[in-house]
């Protein structure tokens, strides 16, 4: 019985391509650290015209938020002689208030905080009505 001895010859330059690729390739898996986490954007928030004081008749408001790319949300008591028409968001907004007449002869008072993402400071807002 004949015995045949068989040897692969691989062309050099495909041998150096294989090589270049394999190490490529182990140099190229690193562990990804992560996201970077996103940084808060400047906040601030005012009402328009700067006034927070009604007289009895009632009238509106805007709160005028600048948040960038920041969330942000309402806290009140939001009584029924009040309309917040919206409570959250994002960005930069113009959330108009409605403030009702007030028939009961008595001033009101109440307290509006707008929250920042990003564990911020609220803005506190209060509304005074004759």
């Amino acid at each position: 019985m004949k015995t045949i001895d068989y040897k692969l010859k691989i062309n050099p330059k495909l041998k150096l391509l294989l090589y270049v690729l394999i190490i490529g390739l182990a140099s190229s898996c690193k562990k990804e650290v992560g996201s970077p986490k996103p940084l808060p954007t400047p906040f601030s928030a005012v009402v328009e015209g700067g006034g927070s004081s009604f007289p009895a008749a009632g009238g509106k408001l805007n709160i005028v938020i600048s948040a960038g790319a920041d969330g942000w949300w309402i806290t009140s008591s939001q009584p029924d002689w009040l309309t917040i028409t919206r409570m959250y968001g994002s960005g930069d907004f113009k959330l108009p208030v409605t403030i009702k007449a007030n028939t009961t002869g008595q001033a009101r008072v109440l307290t509006i905080n707008v929250n920042p993402t990003f564990n911020l400071p609220p803005v506190t807002f209060n509304i005074n009505q004759d």
